[in-house]
C-alpha cells in the first residue's frame, strides 16, 4: 500500500444490466479507477456489464456459480473467493447485495481483511419474507442466521444507501451505530433527452405515465395497474409504460391488465437501455415500490425534470426531501388521485426544486464519500469508524 494505490476488491452477486445495484456498482468502480487498484468478483453467471469494466482495464473474476443454487453454494463460494483474496491480498473488500455480503464476510474473516458491506435493502425482514418467497424458506432463513452472526465481526463496516436502510438493518443484524456509515448510491445527472413516444411504440397524444423497475413483487406494479384503471376514468386518453426486466410478478401484472381491459393502453416494454429518454417523454413518473433501500429511479426522474408520484415508503420520504407527490403505501385510490392531479394541476416550480434537490446525489460527489470510507477501512480496523 505505501507508495501505491490501495487495492480494493468489489464483490457482487452478478453484473446483470437489469439490476439497479449492479449498474450503480459498475458506475462507482469506473469513477474510482484513478484512485484505487481495483478488481471485481461476481459470484454468479450474469455478466452483461462485465465488458464496461474490462474496457477500462479493471479485471473481472467470475466464480462460475449459478444464482438458482445460491442457497446451497454460499459456503463453497466463500471458499473460492478466499482463494482469490489470498492470491491478490487486497487492503479492503467491498461487497454489494445479500449473497455477496455473506460470501465476502466469510471469505475475508480468516484473512483479516477489512470488509465494507452494503445495506442495499431495508431491514424489514417480515416485509422481505412477504414479498420474496425465497427469504421465507429454510435456505433463506439459514442464510439470514449466518449473515447475522457474520455481521458481528469487528472487521466489518457497513455502507447504508439510506439512513432508513442503515437504521432498520442495524436492528436486524444487531450492529452498533459506529459500524454503519450512510453513503447513498450516486446517480448520473443526465440532461433531458429528446425522444419521440413512437420510438417506444407509444401514442403521441394524451398523458403518459412511466414506471421503471423490474417486474418483481416488491415493485408493486400490479397495484400501479389497478390505480391506472381508476386514472382512466378522468383521463381516458392516458397510457402507462412500464420499463423493466421480466420477473416473478409479471403474471400478476398481466392479469391486472387483462382484468381491467387495458391491453394496448398499458405497455410492458421490458428492460430498456434508453430509459432516460422514456422518462423525459413522460408527463409523470410513478413509483409503486413497496420496499426499497435507495430509490435511484425516483431521483433520476426528478433530476430529469419529470414530476414524481410514489408510495410513502420510508426511503422515498427520506430521499425525495418533500419534492415528490407521496401517498399512503398500498392505497391505489390515493395513487390514482395524485397521478391525475400531477397532470391536471402541474407545479413547474416544484419540478425545478426537485431537479435541484436530486443533484446532491450526483455520482462524482457520492464516489468521493465512498472512496473516503473504503480508504479509512483499509487503513485501520473497521470497528468504530466514525459514521
Amino acid at each position: 500500500m505505501p507508495g501505491g494505490r490501495i487495492r480494493v476488491v468489489h464483490v457482487v452477486d452478478s453484473l446483470a444490466q437489469s439490476g439497479g445495484a449492479e449498474r450503480r456498482l459498475v458506475e462507482e468502480v469506473l469513477a474510482m479507477a484513478e484512485r484505487f487498484d481495483q478488481r471485481v468478483v461476481r459470484l454468479y453467471e450474469r455478466d452483461d456489464l462485465q465488458g464496461r469494466l474490462e474496457e477500462a482495464g479493471i479485471p473481472v473474476i467470475g466464480l462460475g456459480l449459478q444464482a438458482r443454487h445460491a442457497g446451497r453454494t454460499w459456503a463453497f463460494a466463500a471458499h473460492r473467493l478466499r482463494a482469490e483474496l489470498r492470491r491478490w491480498r487486497p487492503a479492503v473488500l467491498h461487497t454489494t447485495l445479500f449473497s455477496a455480503n455473506l460470501v465476502g464476510q466469510l471469505a475475508a474473516r480468516s484473512l483479516r481483511i477489512p470488509v465494507v458491506s452494503s445495506f442495499n435493502r431495508t431491514g424489514e425482514i417480515g416485509l422481505q419474507r412477504a414479498l420474496q418467497p425465497g427469504v421465507a424458506g429454510w435456505k433463506g432463513r439459514t442464510m439470514q442466521a449466518v449473515a447475522r452472526r457474520a455481521a458481528r465481526s469487528d472487521e466489518i463496516h457497513f455502507r447504508a444507501v439510506s439512513a432508513y436502510a442503515g437504521a432498520s438493518n442495524r436492528e436486524l443484524y444487531d450492529v452498533p451505530a459506529a459500524r454503519v456509515t450512510v453513503v447513498p448510491r450516486g446517480i448520473r445527472i443526465a440532461n433531458p433527452v429528446d425522444a419521440s413516444r413512437s420510438s417506444f411504440g407509444l401514442r403521441s397524444g394524451g398523458p403518459l405515465f412511466v414506471n421503471v423497475a423490474r417486474l418483481v413483487p416488491e415493485k408493486g406494479q400490479q397495484l400501479l395497474v389497478e390505480a391506472f384503471a381508476r386514472v382512466r376514468t378522468d383521463l381516458p386518453d392516458a397510457q402507462l409504460a412500464i420499463a423493466g426486466a421480466p420477473g416473478s410478478a409479471e403474471p400478476a401484472v398481466r392479469m391486472a391488465i387483462e382484468r381491467h381491459q387495458l391491453d394496448g393502453t398499458v405497455h410492458l416494454l421490458g428492460w430498456r437501455p434508453d430509459v432516460a429518454a422514456l422518462v423525459t417523454a413522460a408527463d409523470v413518473f410513478v413509483f409503486s415500490s413497496l420496499s426499497e433501500g435507495f430509490p435511484s429511479a425516483v431521483l433520476e426522474a426528478m433530476a430529469l425534470g419529470t414530476p414524481v408520484v410514489a408510495f410513502d415508503i420510508a426511503p422515498v420520504v427520506e430521499l425525495t426531501g418533500g419534492h415528490a407527490h407521496l401517498v399512503p403505501t398500498g392505497s391505489t385510490d390515493e395513487l390514482a388521485r395524485e397521478m391525475v392531479g400531477a397532470v391536471t394541476a402541474p407545479d413547474e416550480g416544484g419540478v425545478e426544486a426537485a431537479r435541484v434537490w436530486a443533484r446532491r446525489f450526483g455520482l462524482d460527489e457520492i464516489v468521493e464519500e465512498l472512496g473516503d470510507l473504503l480508504e479509512r477501512c483499509a487503513r485501520r480496523p473497521a470497528a468504530g469508524i466514525p459514521a
